[in-house]
């Protein structure tokens, strides 16, 4: 096979995956654009931003191509094996882990794929874009709900500290608050998943952009996590201290259903001087003398 069949023939690949693979992704499609999944708002972006960190460095991602049969048809069994689980075992599952089964064998696939036709030296240089592909997988229900219940826990004990601070009197039992006026649950959906997957996605995404080293990469990825517990109590404490002090109607509003914007917003502004920080830590290590 001639190297200027090479796209043509991944293209063809790639159209031939999505057809065969058609039910499942307008299945995930609609599972995604569903409410209700808030944990999964983001699988649709996601195609188009690996498509997107591909196209920005693809000059040295292509620089040196070559077909690589072995290790892209070794990775490309592993998709049909994960696509045999989901049509005989994933019947039996819930609806986002069935996604979960199929969507993982559709990106291995296209992941061998890509390997078989751009080699390893390609696929390596593309690592972060590629792997960056985990995040179209709907997050299965073993992963999804201790992390729920970890930003539940957290988001409580980190709100019951700020209201506190405000001298409310207030007495906690386990997720409920007992306030002046009244008793609110810290609930499920007061985890904040939604924002919290896209502040991950985001600092994960300006340590790619920004940073050179993996550490210091990871220590942005690190730092996210309480602050994004840190946004999520601001919100609970915040419609809390409203409610009992001015309205009760504050946590039916807009704040409370439709706020999670404005408080992602204030969790990538408390991550803004950290990463300014590590790009002058980045710029300083880059400026040392040999």
């Amino acid at each position: 096979m001639r190297g200027t069949a090479r796209n043509p023939l991944f293209i063809v690949f790639t159209v031939f995956l999505v057809a065969l693979m058609y039910s499942p992704l307008r299945a995930l499609i609609a599972y995604a654009m569903d409410t209700k999944n808030s944990h999964a708002s983001q699988i649709l972006l996601i195609p188009f931003i690996t498509a997107t960190l591909i196209y920005l460095n693809r000059k040295k991602i292509f620089r040196t191509v070559d077909y690589s049969f072995v290790p892209g048809m070794l990775l490309m069994i592993l998709g049909v094996g994960l696509l045999f689980a989901g049509t005989t075992i994933g019947a039996n599952l819930i609806k986002g882990d069935y996604l979960a089964l199929m969507t993982s064998a559709i990106v291995v696939l296209w992941l061998g794929g890509f390997l078989f036709f751009y080699g390893p030296a390609a696929f390596t240089t593309a690592i972060f874009p590629l792997l960056f592909l985990v995040f179209f997988i709907p997050i299965p229900s073993v992963i999804l709900d201790p992390t729920i219940d970890f930003l539940r826990r957290g988001s409580a004990d980190m709100a019951f500290i700020m209201l506190r601070l405000t001298g409310m009197p207030i007495f906690r039992d386990g997720f409920f608050f007992q306030l002046p006026t009244l008793t609110i649950e810290i609930a499920k959906e007061c985890s904040g998943i939604r924002s919290s997957i896209s502040i991950v996605i985001s600092s994960l995404l300006a340590g790619h952009l920004f940073l050179r080293s993996w550490w210091r990469r990871g220590i942005l990825v690190i730092i996210a996590v309480p602050v994004l517990l840190f946004k999520n109590a601001v919100r609970i404490s915040a419609l809390s201290y409203l409610a009992v002090y001015y309205d009760p109607e504050w946590l039916k509003g807009e704040l409370h259903h439709e706020g999670g914007f404005l408080f992602f917003a204030l969790g990538l502004l408390v991550l803004y001087p950290v990463l300014k920080i590590l790009i002058r830590i980045d710029d300083s290590s880059r400026a040392e003398p040999d």
